[in-house]
């Protein structure tokens, strides 16, 4: 029986698994950042014309996404992950280009 036959047997001999609580916080987060910062969204990162382009969904490394879960291009061209703290709608984008 190869592997991941055996894996996945035993994976679903438990029943029903409930998600852990670093899971749910994921889910959390990517749906508070879905409502309030849309791709394309004009903000400001440490009052720094940006866009955001993505959101992150990385479970582990350096940039997790329950931390900075936006990923944004800032108008330098430079790619810059954030936390939710960090952003703001700009309000007037072409006021802040400058």
């Amino acid at each position: 029986m190869p592997l991941t036959i055996a894996y996945s047997n035993a994976a679903n001999a438990l029943g029903r698994r409930y998600p852990d609580g670093q899971t749910l916080m994921r889910k959390r987060t990517l749906r508070q950042t879905a409502r309030q910062f849309k791709v394309g969204t004009e903000v400001l990162m440490d009052n720094k014309p940006a866009t955001v382009i993505a959101y992150n969904i990385a479970e582990f490394g350096r940039w997790i996404s329950t931390s900075h879960p936006v990923l944004v291009r800032m108008h330098t061209g430079q790619l810059q992950y954030c936390r939710l703290s960090d952003l703001q709608i700009a309000e007037n984008p072409s006021m802040h280009a400058h």
